[in-house]
């Protein structure tokens, strides 16, 4: 979409908020959906749902270890590595024929766009939820860096890189910065889908991950740094595919600030290896949460952040938040002018929205630590918010299959006819799938995420606060039940209409 006519779709979108326009078409899809009860019902419903989890959590959910006792069913050695060497292969292709078709393709085709954007930063979290994560194997960055590796070796360099120690107290917030850069890019950045931009973005990011492995060490800047690992080593996790990790206990080599997620890599640890060598095992949905140890500020401020990139991609579809920002838009435009002051808004608005998921869940947090076990000691506010931030995941897991999902199919349906034909611009249509199915699956997958997270906040203050885990829980719990309302509420407004409208009354002639 080119800058003049964003600024047109955005202005316009902000002068008719006020006049309650009719509902957009959302989720890929040109379709509307007439509820069968008031909006506000399913909200009600909704949120109802998820606080009559916490109380069934109460009753089933007992005290557990730091090691989960699911049932897992180890995947075979031989099936494990033939996958993961396809997957190196697919990785390499995907990442780097995305950037070499940028500068090859026509301006006009949106082939480089549905590679990245769809392929890899929409469908990739996806497949990381639904299935498991596949960037250990997956990752171009590791591959290549391996490659270059065993090179070394061959000309007599014992190690590629400088050997320098990785600030310890930088913890992940490098990987913040390039997940805000990475969002802001997605929702804010001017010619976002253009060929070339795609391009120098990859290839921007790739010289960045290669000059942090050879200064660092490939270990400590995917552990830390690296956007992809940490971005689906979190929402893999969710996944029913994983690969058992260890605890920080267990490993002698890592030291302080060992996160188990990562602990897979300690090349110290003798009974460690690399992810992309670990045989996978299958397990319930959500059991790879159960196995965070050690966090801090910046895994919270990741996780929030994540969850709240994309509920500010489905707030920017309402008319409200049009609405909201249109004071703020009229102040700047006669100042900025009119392409800069759409991309300040935006910008305002993303920091705004994360911002303020952030100060809500420290808060929470806040209360939560006070309500601990005063026998057991007070833990530090960071470790407190970084454990229960991973309890969000399973909220930002349901939104992105809510938000996301249609769209992952059409850019999968969309693919063939792109490699065949790179000038075909006109996405296929998705009318046959029905609306109405769309929105209980969106709804289901918001309401499962929000009960497996409260779950999972009640499971972890057992294990902070034994003696008074259903008050150390009710902060959380009261948390996630308004952003269940909100996140249904999201979802809503592009695609429904309300029973006994006008607009659902012309629809049904």
């Amino acid at each position: 979409m080119s800058a003049r006519r964003r600024v047109a779709l955005l202005a316009g979108a902000i002068g008719l908020a006020v006049a309650a326009p009719g509902p957009a078409a959302g989720h890929a899809l040109g379709q509307v959906f007439t509820l069968p009860v008031p909006l506000g019902l399913y909200l009600i419903s909704a949120a109802v749902a998820v606080a009559a989890s916490f109380v069934v959590a109460v009753v089933l959910v007992k005290p557990a270890g730091p090691i989960p006792t699911y049932p897992v069913r180890q995947l075979g050695a031989g099936l494990s590595n033939a996958t993961s060497v396809a997957l190196q292969v697919i990785g390499l292709a995907w990442w780097f024929g995305a950037i070499v078709a940028g500068l090859v393709v026509d301006p006009i085709s949106p082939l480089p766009a549905v590679l990245f954007w769809i392929g890899i930063w929409v469908g990739l979290p996806l497949i990381a939820v639904l299935l498991g994560n596949p960037w250990p194997s997956l990752s171009p960055f590791r591959t290549l860096f391996g490659l270059l590796e065993r090179g070394a070796r061959l000309i007599g360099l014992n190690r590629l890189d400088a050997g320098l120690r990785y600030p310890a107290g930088l913890g992940r917030w490098p990987a913040v910065v390039l997940l805000l850069a990475a969002v802001w890019a997605e929702l804010v950045l001017p010619d976002r889908t253009a060929p070339t931009m795609i391009t120098t973005l990859l290839l921007g990011y790739t010289v960045l991950t290669l000059l942090g492995m050879m200064l660092f060490g490939r270990i400590s800047w995917l552990r830390n740094a690296e956007l992809f690992e940490i971005y689906l080593g979190w929402f893999g996790r969710v996944g029913p595919l994983g690969r058992r990790v260890i605890e920080p206990e267990a490993c002698s080599g890592c030291g302080d600030g060992c996160d188990p997620q990562h602990c897979v890599d300690c090349p110290e640890c003798a009974t460690a290896a690399d992810p992309a060598e670990r045989c996978p095992e299958l397990r319930p949905w959500f059991a790879g949460l159960t196995e965070v140890g050690a966090a801090g500020w910046s895994d919270a401020a990741f996780i929030v952040l994540a969850l709240a990139a994309v509920s500010f991609d489905g707030l920017q579809e309402t008319s409200a938040w049009a609405a909201v920002m249109n004071p703020l838009f009229t102040f700047l435009l006669p100042i900025v002018g009119s392409l800069d002051t759409v991309i300040v808004v935006q910008t305002l608005g993303l920091v705004g929205i994360w911002l303020g998921f952030l100060a809500a869940f420290i808060a929470a947090a806040a209360l939560t630590r006070r309500l601990h076990d005063p026998g057991r000691g007070v833990q530090p506010l960071g470790v407190v918010g970084g454990a229960y931030a991973a309890t969000l995941l399973p909220i930002a897991g349901g939104y992105l299959v809510a938000h996301y999902l249609t769209l992952l199919i059409q850019g999968a349906v969309w693919m063939p006819t792109l490699l065949a034909d790179p000038l075909s611009t006109v996405a296929p249509p998705l009318d046959w799938i029905p609306i109405s199915g769309v929105w209980y699956l969106s709804v289901g997958a918001i309401v499962v995420g929000h009960i497996s997270a409260v779950v999972l906040a009640h499971r972890r203050a057992l294990q902070d606060s034994a003696s008074r885990p259903i008050l150390a829980g009710l902060p959380l719990v009261l948390l996630m039940v308004g952003y269940t309302v909100l996140s249904l509420w999201i979802i809503a407004q592009p695609i429904t209409l309300e029973p006994g409208s006008t607009q659902a009354a012309l629809l049904a002639r």
